[in-house]
């Protein structure tokens, strides 16, 4: 006997679905393109009306923006919005990070070690940001899972990394890099050591410096005054 999907895990899942490609198509973008209703739809191998019920969460998130009988436009991250996702990461990820060494196993840490121990040894070139980038994501993506909190984590997939971090690659950017490796690696050993106040003052202050160096870099007259 075939059980039939319920109605509301496949709209679920054609959301997933949609979010994901157009969080894809997000990364690098600098100006609004048009998303049509119906290629995206064939595109994905689905019907229309799934499609346009996920645009319309999508609206809400501010990644489209709806036009009556003119399809959507998919908006790129603005550097406003990107500070204003860094100063809500900052309070995400000292949660997160303070749970993950309150719930994380041995092996949990042996993992998250494991997503750098390439970079440091000869066998990951120095110069390969793209691959931090990934490892980066990978990270904080795990950091998020280690949390135990489903809502948390669901947040972090809807307005999160692959989005704003990976798209604008803001570690090589700013040359971060040396000392973002350093900053996980100790967020890494408070986990290790169980120490929730450690783990939750270092996340913090590891996005808190992304912020300002981002502050830093970015022309004032972007900003409203």
């Amino acid at each position: 006997m075939v059980r039939e999907t319920p109605p509301d895990a496949g709209r679920a899942r054609v959301f997933d679905a949609v979010n994901e490609h157009l969080k894809s198509l997000r990364e690098g973008l600098k100006e609004p393109v048009r998303i049509g209703e119906e290629a995206l739809a064939e595109q994905l191998g689905v019907s229309r009306t799934p499609v346009r019920e996920a645009l319309i969460r999508l609206e809400g998130m501010g990644m489209v923006h709806l036009r009556p009988g003119r399809g959507a436009l998919l908006m790129p991250v603005t550097d406003a919005e990107y500070l204003e996702w860094l100063q809500i990461r900052e309070h995400l990820e000292g949660l997160a990070t303070r749970e993950a060494a309150l719930n994380a196993s041995g092996r949990d840490v042996e993992q998250l070690r494991a997503i750098f121990a390439p970079f440091l040894t000869a066998s990951q070139p120095r110069d390969d940001d793209e691959a931090y980038a990934l490892a980066n994501v990978a990270f904080h993506k795990d950091i998020m899972r280690l949390s135990g909190n489903g809502l948390l984590e669901r947040i972090w997939e809807s307005f999160g990394h692959r989005q704003t971090s990976a798209r604008r690659q803001v570690i090589a950017r700013l040359q971060r890099r040396e000392q973002s490796l350093s900053d996980h690696l100790a967020i890494i050993e408070a986990i290790h050591q169980r120490d929730p106040e450690a783990a939750e003052r270092l996340a913090r202050a590891h996005v808190r410096a992304i912020l300002d160096a981002v502050k830093q870099s970015l022309d004032p007259s972007h900003f409203p005054s």
